[in-house]
């Protein structure tokens, strides 16, 4: 492991800093061992290794680690385990999660890359669709990382929040239909504009929401100016409704869950201070039934 992210470290430094700036120093034995009896495995070796040299990340703003998720400190490791294994007494192993999944990493929306304390093996637990295999090991992961970052098929925007966004087909088909260029990433369009109308894109940042009509930026909204969120439905899809103080520029933002960048949303929605994303979930999949949901603020 140490050799690979000796590796990896180099492509950060040159590619990534930020990402490099947001690592904790490593957790001493006391805290390691403290976990190892709380779950009552022993971390596997490589896991191990790494969070003795980096014992996750700053929960401040900054960027993530991979994708949409960032590397968790041991102290909301063993929170996230918790969670985990009240979700698996309620629903059961079959519509959760294996028990010895040990989360390790999440995007703010209920996802979570966890390590198998038996196999090693590194897999994605999905808060509402199907779990998936990512790697044979969290070394391999960190091999996947390093040859993504040095072949150069990657993103990454320490402002959006997110750590390092493999390229895929979707990339290039988004830049070819929209015009979104490689800085402009995170705006996508979003799904009412069939009918002739201005076409609304949304980017998110780690700071804030910017508004584009066809491509125009036309405000923004700091994250922190947000006074409720409010799910509701709109043509069978939820729409997500964002209030800010009276006089504001822009005094409600609504956004389709349908938009292609809404993770990215969930993401920073879940940075809210007190933001109850079980709650959230459970809005989002009764919106139909219940009308308005106020679920923040």
């Amino acid at each position: 492991m140490k050799k690979i992210w000796s590796r990896l470290e180099g492509e950060f430094t040159s590619k990534a800093g930020a990402i490099l700036e947001s690592l904790n120093p490593g957790a001493d034995e006391a805290e390691v061992e403290a976990l190892e009896e709380f779950i009552g495995q022993e971390l596997p070796t490589d896991y191990r290794d790494f969070v003795v040299t980096h014992n996750g990340q700053s929960q401040e703003s900054n960027p993530g680690f991979f994708d949409m998720f960032s590397l968790m400190p041991l102290d909301l490791v063993q929170e996230s385990w918790e969670e985990l294994e009240g979700l698996r007494d309620d629903a059961g192993e079959d519509e959760t999660c294996p028990g010895d999944w040990l989360p390790f990493a999440e995007d703010g929306s209920g996802d979570m890359l966890c390590v198998e304390l038996e196999s090693g093996s590194i897999s994605k637990y999905v808060s509402n669709d199907e779990n998936e295999e990512i790697a044979d090991s969290f070394e391999s992961w960190l091999a996947d990382i390093h040859a993504t970052v040095k072949n150069g098929e990657y993103n990454f925007d320490p402002a959006s929040g997110f750590g390092i966004e493999p390229k895929g087909p979707e990339d290039h088909d988004e830049e070819d239909d929209h015009g979104v260029s490689e800085d402009d990433e995170g705006a996508v369009m979003d799904s009412d504009d069939d009918d002739g109308e201005t076409a609304m894109t949304y980017n998110f940042t780690a700071k804030m929401i910017e508004l584009f009509e066809d491509e125009e930026k036309v405000g923004s909204v700091p994250w922190g100016d947000i006074v409720r969120v409010r799910v509701s439905s709109y043509a069978g899809d939820p729409l997500i409704s964002l209030n800010l103080p009276d006089g504001s520029d822009h005094e409600e933002i609504e956004i389709p869950t349908s938009i292609a960048n809404s993770n990215k949303l969930f993401k920073y929605l879940g940075k809210l201070k007190g933001w109850d994303k079980d709650a959230f979930k459970e809005a989002l999949a009764n919106t139909e039934k219940e009308g308005e949901i106020i679920v923040w603020g």
